[in-house]
């Protein structure tokens, strides 16, 4: 069972870890280069990432400052972690990207499985 208390720990942690990949896509997403991305994005596409991340990192903020945390946007944020991890993986796989990004995801798995697990339990 997870209780409340280590679902907003997660939720905080979520929120640190977004903040990270707002900062790794903001460089790009100026026109510059990164040593923190295996390859090039463009400028537009780092900025709309970068927006989506910064987006989802609010939400997880907001949601660990609310009194009753609302499921259904839990899962809509287990889901995006994991779908984050699994493209990540399945891209690595397939050789597009380095395994060592999908590694990195891993964090994102882990907060994923704590959301659903959280999500999943009676109230």
């Amino acid at each position: 069972m997870l209780s409340d208390r280590l679902l907003r720990a997660a939720l905080w942690a979520s929120v640190a870890l977004n903040t990270l990949g707002v900062v790794v896509f903001t460089l790009p997403a100026l026109g510059h280069t990164t040593p923190l991305l295996p390859l090039a994005v463009p400028p537009y596409f780092a900025a709309q990432i970068g927006f989506t991340i910064a987006l989802f990192g609010c939400v997880y903020a907001w949601l660990a400052t609310q009194e009753h945390i609302n499921r259904p946007l839990i899962v809509v944020g287990g889901l995006g972690k994991l779908g984050f991890f699994g493209l990540t993986l399945a891209y690595a796989l397939a050789g597009d990207l380095p395994l060592s990004m999908a590694v990195n995801a891993t964090p994102d798995l882990i907060l994923a499985a704590a959301f659903l697990i959280w999500a999943r339990q009676p109230r």
